[in-house]
């Protein structure tokens, strides 16, 4: 359809640089100490420095010290580090399911077997992990990490106090480690945001973040890692993370030197952000719910997805597909996610507003036709 000219509205945007946020100024990538290169396993001491001050500032937690912090180019490299410090081949990590699609691939790619746990819904409360689901699949052995998105990409839903403590003693019981992917945390759109996983001293815990979602941009290719845990199995992950990251030494040097620049003028970006969240979602509500309305927008705690349960008229893929070639509507079906049943599909909330409510009419109108 794009070849033929024909225009395509990407109801599913997740691209910060395509929606006409704002970014804090990139001038502080003209750093001169950009023409020295002096590799560090862990990523630059000033940059480090400059992500412990901001934690410290922002009391998510009980603040990373620098030395427990590892930067790279990506949280999808530091998924793979990580799955190399934790697992040999053949054993597993447990992912939740709905979920982003990409751990399969990940963990295939390290030889371990991603297994996935059940995320359950609830309508109004909102998404809960079913501890049942994530206890078999540790029962099933070999589990080296739980992998948790706090809050998850695309049921926007944050890790509850209670199911946090259950799943701290489930980890110490099943020694296994908890990989807990913090990229939307501060995207509040529906309720506050739940605690932090960062500065988590009861079991072995690598929080993950970076400058894709956090300041909206995904093209300086910097990430990192926050371990913390009980001292002795801290001291022996640091070790064994550090060779890894030795081995690589992935992290841009520009945007090392950027980053304390960058984080001072995060707000930039996140504050008109969290204003289009919010604004966003009650949109899609007016849209697309009403007394009448067959469609339901399911809660979302925090991200930049929501999703929308629809009759199942048709089969996803027939839907998806219906929806491009009548209303020029592109939108990822639930499928894509692992959900259990039909017919849902995701809506971008970070699209400027007049596109969004565009998109909304358009999906709207073509449920009313069929």
């Amino acid at each position: 359809m794009k070849r033929q000219g024909a225009s395509v509205l990407d109801f599913s945007e997740s691209n910060p640089t395509r929606v006409g946020l704002g970014h804090p100024d990139l001038e502080c990538l003209r750093d001169p100490d950009n023409q020295r290169y002096e590799p560090d396993p862990r990523g630059l001491p000033r940059a480090r420095e400059a992500l412990a001050a901001d934690y410290a500032e922002r009391c998510l937690g009980s603040s990373p010290r620098p030395e427990d912090l590892y930067l790279c180019s990506s949280t999808s490299e530091a998924y793979g580090w990580l799955f190399k410090l934790l697992c040999d081949s053949g054993d597993a990590v447990l992912v939740p399911k709905p979920g982003y699609p990409l751990f399969d691939y990940l963990a295939g790619l390290e030889a371990v077997e991603a297994r996935p746990y059940r995320l359950v819904y609830a309508h109004p409360s909102g998404w809960r992990i079913d501890l049942d689901s994530l206890s078999s699949g540790l029962e099933e052995g070999r589990v080296k990490a739980i992998v948790l998105i706090n809050p998850n990409n695309p049921t926007g839903s944050y890790v509850r106090a209670d199911e946090r403590r259950a799943l701290l003693e489930l980890c110490a019981r099943h020694r296994c480690a908890i990989i807990a992917d913090e990229v939307f945390f501060g995207f509040q759109v529906e309720g506050e945001a739940r605690s932090s996983f960062i500065g988590e001293e009861g079991v072995l815990c690598f929080v993950l973040d970076g400058l894709s979602k956090r300041l909206g941009l995904p093209q300086l290719k910097l990430g990192w890692i926050a371990a913390s845990g009980p001292a002795a199995d801290l001291m022996e992950a640091r070790g064994r993370l550090e060779i890894l990251a030795d081995t690589y030494l992935s992290a841009g040097t520009p945007a090392m030197n950027a980053l304390p620049g960058l984080l001072r003028g995060s707000e930039l970006f996140a504050k008109p952000c969290r204003e289009r969240l919010a604004a966003n979602i009650a949109v899609l509500r007016r849209i697309l719910e009403g007394p009448d309305s067959p469609h339901r927008v399911l809660r979302c705690e925090g991200g930049w997805t929501a999703i929308v349960e629809s009759p199942r008229l048709a089969g996803e893929e027939e839907l998806a597909l219906g929806l491009l070639r009548e209303r020029g509507l592109w939108s990822h079906p639930g499928y894509f996610f692992d959900m259990e049943r039909e017919a849902f599909f995701t809506v971008g909330l970070i699209l400027q507003r007049e596109r969004l409510e565009r998109g909304a009419e358009a999906y709207r109108a073509y449920f009313e036709r069929l």
